[in-house]
Protein backbone atom coordinates (compact mmCIF):
# COMPACT_ATOMS: atom_id res chain seq x y z
CA UNK A 1 0.00 0.00 0.00
CA UNK A 2 2.69 2.18 1.04
CA UNK A 3 4.29 1.83 -2.39
CA UNK A 4 1.30 2.49 -4.49
CA UNK A 5 0.39 5.31 -2.06
CA UNK A 6 4.17 6.54 -3.28
CA UNK A 7 3.59 6.37 -6.64
CA UNK A 8 0.40 8.01 -6.87
CA UNK A 9 1.96 11.14 -4.99
CA UNK A 10 5.13 10.98 -7.70
CA UNK A 11 2.65 10.35 -10.47
CA UNK A 12 0.80 13.20 -9.55
CA UNK A 13 3.93 15.48 -9.18
CA UNK A 14 5.17 14.77 -12.43
CA UNK A 15 2.35 15.49 -14.22
CA UNK A 16 1.74 18.84 -12.21
CA UNK A 17 5.52 19.92 -13.50
CA UNK A 18 4.89 18.25 -16.60
CA UNK A 19 1.57 20.55 -16.89
CA UNK A 20 3.57 23.75 -16.19
CA UNK A 21 5.95 23.47 -19.23
CA UNK A 22 2.81 22.95 -21.19
CA UNK A 23 0.94 26.06 -19.90
CA UNK A 24 -0.08 27.94 -22.83
CA UNK A 25 0.80 25.81 -25.65
CA UNK A 26 -2.71 24.83 -26.61
CA UNK A 27 -5.53 27.21 -27.81
CA UNK A 28 -7.52 28.88 -25.42
CA UNK A 29 -11.23 28.01 -26.11
CA UNK A 30 -12.66 30.25 -23.52
CA UNK A 31 -12.38 34.35 -24.58
CA UNK A 32 -11.49 35.68 -20.94
CA UNK A 33 -13.97 38.64 -20.56
CA UNK A 34 -14.95 40.19 -18.11
CA UNK A 35 -17.93 37.85 -17.42
CA UNK A 36 -14.96 34.95 -17.71
CA UNK A 37 -13.21 37.12 -15.46
CA UNK A 38 -15.85 37.15 -12.53
CA UNK A 39 -15.75 33.70 -12.73
CA UNK A 40 -11.84 33.02 -12.37
CA UNK A 41 -12.20 35.21 -9.55
CA UNK A 42 -14.02 33.53 -7.51
CA UNK A 43 -11.91 31.09 -6.79
CA UNK A 44 -8.42 32.85 -7.72
CA UNK A 45 -6.53 32.31 -4.12
CA UNK A 46 -7.38 28.37 -5.07
CA UNK A 47 -5.73 28.78 -8.53
CA UNK A 48 -2.79 30.90 -6.92
CA UNK A 49 -2.18 27.89 -4.44
CA UNK A 50 -2.37 25.53 -7.53
CA UNK A 51 0.00 27.59 -9.43
CA UNK A 52 -2.30 27.87 -12.40
CA UNK A 53 -3.21 31.25 -13.96
CA UNK A 54 -6.61 33.22 -13.01
CA UNK A 55 -6.70 35.27 -16.07
CA UNK A 56 -7.35 31.66 -17.77
CA UNK A 57 -10.53 29.86 -17.36
CA UNK A 58 -10.12 26.84 -15.64
CA UNK A 59 -6.48 28.05 -14.59
CA UNK A 60 -4.58 26.82 -17.61
CA UNK A 61 -5.29 26.40 -21.26
CA UNK A 62 -6.68 23.03 -22.54
CA UNK A 63 -4.18 20.10 -23.02
CA UNK A 64 -3.86 16.51 -22.65
CA UNK A 65 -1.70 16.66 -19.65
CA UNK A 66 -3.87 19.45 -18.44
CA UNK A 67 -6.79 16.75 -19.32
CA UNK A 68 -4.94 14.30 -17.37
CA UNK A 69 -4.10 16.15 -14.73
CA UNK A 70 -7.84 17.73 -14.03
CA UNK A 71 -9.32 13.80 -14.37
CA UNK A 72 -6.56 13.04 -11.46
CA UNK A 73 -7.15 15.94 -8.96
CA UNK A 74 -11.04 15.59 -9.77
CA UNK A 75 -10.48 11.55 -8.69
CA UNK A 76 -8.68 12.40 -5.59
CA UNK A 77 -10.27 15.01 -3.80
CA UNK A 78 -13.54 14.79 -4.89
CA UNK A 79 -14.13 11.04 -6.10
CA UNK A 80 -15.59 12.45 -9.38
CA UNK A 81 -14.73 9.86 -11.78
CA UNK A 82 -17.08 10.88 -15.02
CA UNK A 83 -20.47 12.87 -15.75
CA UNK A 84 -22.63 11.48 -13.09
CA UNK A 85 -20.22 11.53 -10.36
CA UNK A 86 -19.57 15.32 -11.61
CA UNK A 87 -23.05 16.09 -11.19
CA UNK A 88 -23.53 14.99 -7.96
CA UNK A 89 -20.37 16.88 -6.02
CA UNK A 90 -21.50 19.54 -7.86
CA UNK A 91 -25.42 19.49 -6.70
CA UNK A 92 -24.40 18.51 -3.21
CA UNK A 93 -22.40 21.82 -3.02
CA UNK A 94 -25.45 23.52 -4.06
CA UNK A 95 -27.91 22.09 -2.26
CA UNK A 96 -25.87 21.43 1.30
CA UNK A 97 -21.68 22.30 0.98
CA UNK A 98 -20.88 23.00 4.43
CA UNK A 99 -22.62 25.86 4.92
CA UNK A 100 -25.92 24.50 6.09
CA UNK A 101 -23.78 22.42 9.20
CA UNK A 102 -21.80 25.75 9.93
CA UNK A 103 -25.48 27.49 10.01
CA UNK A 104 -26.80 25.03 11.95
CA UNK A 105 -23.95 25.49 14.78
CA UNK A 106 -24.33 28.98 14.51
CA UNK A 107 -28.21 29.25 14.73
CA UNK A 108 -27.53 26.64 18.38
CA UNK A 109 -25.64 29.54 19.64
CA UNK A 110 -28.49 32.06 18.47
CA UNK A 111 -30.36 30.17 20.50
CA UNK A 112 -28.72 29.91 23.48
CA UNK A 113 -28.62 33.63 23.35
CA UNK A 114 -25.42 34.89 22.15
CA UNK A 115 -26.81 37.55 19.72
CA UNK A 116 -28.01 39.05 22.78
CA UNK A 117 -23.94 39.12 24.53
CA UNK A 118 -22.10 42.22 24.04
CA UNK A 119 -19.54 41.66 21.36
CA UNK A 120 -16.62 42.25 23.55
CA UNK A 121 -17.65 39.50 25.58
CA UNK A 122 -18.71 36.97 23.53
CA UNK A 123 -14.96 35.06 23.69
CA UNK A 124 -15.33 34.14 27.01
CA UNK A 125 -18.79 33.75 26.97
CA UNK A 126 -18.03 30.53 24.43
CA UNK A 127 -15.37 29.70 26.44
CA UNK A 128 -17.42 29.39 29.75
CA UNK A 129 -20.14 27.41 28.14
CA UNK A 130 -18.08 25.18 25.76
CA UNK A 131 -14.67 23.07 25.71
CA UNK A 132 -13.20 24.71 23.40
CA UNK A 133 -9.37 26.11 22.81
CA UNK A 134 -9.29 29.69 22.53
CA UNK A 135 -8.03 30.26 19.02
CA UNK A 136 -11.70 28.13 18.28
CA UNK A 137 -13.75 30.42 19.99
CA UNK A 138 -12.37 33.31 18.55
CA UNK A 139 -13.50 31.38 15.60
CA UNK A 140 -16.81 31.14 16.28
CA UNK A 141 -17.18 34.99 17.30
CA UNK A 142 -15.83 35.85 13.80
CA UNK A 143 -18.49 33.60 11.73
CA UNK A 144 -21.23 34.44 14.55
CA UNK A 145 -20.45 37.94 13.56
CA UNK A 146 -21.16 36.83 9.88
CA UNK A 147 -24.18 34.92 10.59
CA UNK A 148 -25.98 37.89 11.95
CA UNK A 149 -25.21 39.42 8.52
CA UNK A 150 -25.70 36.60 6.06
CA UNK A 151 -27.82 33.79 8.53
CA UNK A 152 -27.30 30.50 6.43
CA UNK A 153 -25.36 31.61 3.81
CA UNK A 154 -22.42 32.87 6.54
CA UNK A 155 -19.85 30.25 4.86
CA UNK A 156 -21.84 29.68 1.58
CA UNK A 157 -19.02 31.28 -0.56
CA UNK A 158 -16.81 28.78 0.50
CA UNK A 159 -19.32 25.84 -1.23
CA UNK A 160 -19.93 28.48 -3.82
CA UNK A 161 -16.57 28.89 -4.87
CA UNK A 162 -15.16 25.57 -4.94
CA UNK A 163 -18.70 24.30 -6.78
CA UNK A 164 -17.20 27.46 -9.87
CA UNK A 165 -13.76 25.77 -9.33
CA UNK A 166 -15.41 22.53 -9.96
CA UNK A 167 -17.01 23.15 -13.00
CA UNK A 168 -14.09 24.76 -14.77
CA UNK A 169 -12.13 21.78 -14.08
CA UNK A 170 -14.98 19.79 -15.03
CA UNK A 171 -15.01 21.42 -18.87
CA UNK A 172 -11.04 20.82 -18.67
CA UNK A 173 -11.49 17.49 -17.65
CA UNK A 174 -13.96 16.47 -20.36
CA UNK A 175 -17.04 15.89 -18.02
CA UNK A 176 -18.95 19.19 -19.50
CA UNK A 177 -18.86 20.81 -22.63
CA UNK A 178 -17.66 24.07 -22.79
CA UNK A 179 -21.08 25.81 -23.16
CA UNK A 180 -22.35 23.39 -20.15
CA UNK A 181 -19.93 24.57 -17.49
CA UNK A 182 -20.19 28.09 -18.52
CA UNK A 183 -23.95 28.28 -18.59
CA UNK A 184 -24.02 27.42 -15.35
CA UNK A 185 -20.89 29.05 -14.08
CA UNK A 186 -23.15 32.18 -15.31
CA UNK A 187 -26.25 30.98 -13.32
CA UNK A 188 -24.36 30.47 -10.61
CA UNK A 189 -22.31 33.42 -10.72
CA UNK A 190 -25.80 35.54 -10.78
CA UNK A 191 -27.03 33.69 -7.23
CA UNK A 192 -23.28 34.95 -5.78
CA UNK A 193 -23.70 38.27 -7.17
CA UNK A 194 -26.59 38.48 -5.26
CA UNK A 195 -26.22 36.92 -2.09
CA UNK A 196 -23.03 39.13 -1.22
CA UNK A 197 -22.12 43.02 -2.17
CA UNK A 198 -18.38 43.18 -2.81
CA UNK A 199 -14.90 40.91 -3.18
CA UNK A 200 -14.49 41.38 0.57
CA UNK A 201 -17.71 40.29 1.82
CA UNK A 202 -17.96 36.97 -0.64
CA UNK A 203 -14.34 36.38 0.95
CA UNK A 204 -14.77 36.70 4.24
CA UNK A 205 -17.85 34.29 3.60
CA UNK A 206 -15.18 31.89 2.04
CA UNK A 207 -12.61 32.29 4.82
CA UNK A 208 -14.72 31.41 7.32
CA UNK A 209 -16.24 27.97 5.34
CA UNK A 210 -12.41 27.35 4.93
CA UNK A 211 -11.74 27.60 8.46
CA UNK A 212 -15.01 25.82 9.56
CA UNK A 213 -14.00 22.55 6.90
CA UNK A 214 -10.05 22.56 7.54
CA UNK A 215 -10.23 23.39 11.67
CA UNK A 216 -7.05 25.51 10.85
CA UNK A 217 -6.55 29.29 10.30
CA UNK A 218 -6.72 31.28 7.16
CA UNK A 219 -4.24 33.13 7.14
CA UNK A 220 -2.44 31.65 3.90
CA UNK A 221 -4.94 32.06 1.96
CA UNK A 222 -6.39 35.64 3.26
CA UNK A 223 -1.97 36.53 2.03
CA UNK A 224 -2.94 35.43 -1.34
CA UNK A 225 -5.82 37.42 -1.41
CA UNK A 226 -5.01 40.58 0.10
CA UNK A 227 -1.61 40.21 -2.54
CA UNK A 228 -3.87 39.71 -5.55
CA UNK A 229 -5.74 42.84 -4.43
CA UNK A 230 -2.94 45.34 -3.91
CA UNK A 231 -1.26 43.70 -7.68
CA UNK A 232 -0.76 45.59 -10.34
CA UNK A 233 -3.49 44.98 -12.58
CA UNK A 234 -5.09 43.11 -10.16
CA UNK A 235 -8.02 40.71 -11.02
CA UNK A 236 -10.01 42.51 -7.87
CA UNK A 237 -10.68 45.58 -9.30
CA UNK A 238 -13.50 44.22 -11.09
CA UNK A 239 -16.71 45.57 -10.14
CA UNK A 240 -18.42 43.54 -8.08
CA UNK A 241 -21.56 44.63 -9.93
CA UNK A 242 -19.90 43.96 -13.74
CA UNK A 243 -23.30 43.12 -15.73
CA UNK A 244 -22.51 39.30 -15.77
CA UNK A 245 -24.05 37.94 -19.82
CA UNK A 246 -23.38 35.09 -22.11
CA UNK A 247 -20.06 35.95 -23.95
CA UNK A 248 -19.77 32.36 -25.28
Amino acid sequence: MRKTAKLRKITLSAIMALSLTLTGCGKAKVETTDTVQWFNNTYAVLTVLNERDYRVYSGSRPNPVDKALAKTVLENSWSVTDRASADESFQWLLDEGHRVSMAEELSYLAEMGLADVPEDQRLEAILTNFDLEEQQAEQYVNWFALYEQYGENTAAAWDYSRAMWLLSYYYLADYYTEEEALDQSLALAQTIQTTFDSWDSFMESYFAGYEYWSEESSDERRKIYTTLKLSTNSPFSLDWNTPLEKTW
